[in-house]
């Protein structure tokens, strides 16, 4: 089973990690949400206190990774959060009803599928973590979640976080991305309740396009990692998306 920490009391909420991260990315917005949530946060296999407990990972595996820690702490439904590659796991657990939701909530994320190029640059990625290790790997690609101007102290702490992985766990990582269907559908068509939550500053992910009826987007001015750069705006938007329909 994954690692994880529990934290507050109420209505469940449990975040899912991206890539280069892990459960302590949240850690700047988790205690003030658990002020009125029951706050559930993991680590995906291979990343940070999680062991690898398989010889491959899809989106969808680590979503049923995530759902067996929901059933373990008798939790029957939740939101779910996910913060990059975690918004392509909660998009899995939704489409492919692996667990309940309550409502999805992408956290600088995106909808869609790998086109080749990026499927080509993550194939590379891979190779360089195999050959160099974790630890050169994530100082080449760190800087790159954050925008221009954004303090060292922050971008420093997700040096530390990115670092407290397995090379075997990344790789898995990069091809659960690779691999990944385009879900769409989800947020257009779904009666599950959907927010967005965009960085103005990101460079990473392209705004999602979308005008889906059960849709809500907040657009705030951080970049990828907004969560550790920019935590009250994070937690602000959380809040806005969740009063709505709490």
């Amino acid at each position: 089973m994954l690692a994880y920490k529990k934290q507050g009391t109420g209505p469940a909420i449990v975040f899912v990690h991206g890539f280069l991260s892990g459960g302590h990315s949240f850690d700047f917005i988790i205690e003030d949400l658990a002020a009125t949530h029951t706050v559930y946060v993991v680590d995906l296999p291979g990343i940070g206190e999680s062991q690898i407990e398989k010889s491959d990972y899809q989106v969808e595996d680590y979503a049923k990774e995530v759902a067996e820690v929901l059933e373990q702490e008798g939790v029957e439904e939740a939101v779910w959060v996910g913060h990059s590659m975690g918004g392509y796991v909660a998009l899995a657990a939704v489409e492919e009803k692996i667990a309940p939701v309550s409502q999805l909530v992408l956290l600088f994320s995106s909808d869609l599928a790998d086109g080749e190029e990026a499927r080509e640059k993550r194939e590379k990625q891979k190779g360089e973590i195999r050959e160099k290790g974790v630890d050169v790997f994530v100082d080449s690609m760190i800087e790159n979640f954050f925008p221009e101007g954004s303090s060292e102290e922050s971008i420093d702490y997700m040096r530390k976080v990115a670092k407290y992985a397995t090379p075997e766990g990344m790789v898995y990582q990069l091809t659960a991305m690779q691999q990944r269907p385009e879900r769409t559908t989800v947020i257009t068509e779904g009666s599950i309740p959907v927010a967005i939550i965009e960085g103005t500053n990101d460079s990473i992910m392209k705004p999602i396009e979308t005008d889906g009826p059960n849709v809500q987007k907040v657009r705030i001015p951080t970049g990828h990692m907004g969560m550790v750069e920019k935590p009250a705006l994070v937690i602000d938007a959380i809040r806005m998306v969740l009063t709505k329909d709490d």
